[in-house]
């Protein structure tokens, strides 16, 4: 697991080997989860609570960008896409709904096994609105991720494949 605090200043080659070494790391054993949070103390929190449920192949993102260039970079390389993501809502440059206009340029067959979170710290009624015009995202996860819901999610979606 990585967090990757690619600065938004870097040139494009930085940030490319960046996202590249990033996937060096992607196993095809294990279901991978994205987890995109750009406040470091929630982002920590989440890898800790995810980890000591069982949930290991994790890729950590402070911001949106890098993200959808490491989807950019599995695509590319004919990898699957992960099996979670854990997506917030309120990031600075790129929110959460603008990566999901972007997300959905992937090719269906790369998207399909992929399920979205929102992560949120309110319930706003007009975020809850704007979460029905996008299917693929399943639902909104409070923050900080609890022990209760990262079991909720391993049961849900990796007990196939991982052992507790």
């Amino acid at each position: 697991m990585q967090i990757n605090n690619t600065p938004q200043d870097l040139s494009p080659v930085l940030a490319e080997n960046a996202v590249n070494k990033q996937l060096e790391n992607l196993t095809v054993s294990d279901p991978m989860t994205f987890v995109v949070e750009d406040d470091k103390a929630n982002n920590f929190l989440c890898q800790m609570t995810l980890e000591e449920v069982g949930i290991t192949n994790l890729h950590m993102f402070m911001r949106a960008e890098p993200t959808l260039d490491a989807l950019k970079k599995l695509v590319e390389t004919n990898q699957e896409f992960p099996s979670l993501i854990l997506l917030d809502i309120n990031m600075p440059a790129m929110d959460g709904w603008a990566f999901l206009e972007q997300y959905r340029a992937f090719p269906e067959a790369a998207r399909s096994k992929t399920t979205i979170y929102l992560f949120s710290s309110s319930d706003h009624p007009n975020d809850l609105a704007k979460k029905e015009m996008y299917p693929e995202v399943l639902d909104f996860l409070a923050k900080p991720l609890s022990e209760e819901v990262a079991n909720t999610l391993k049961e849900k979606y990796f007990r196939p494949r991982i052992a507790a």
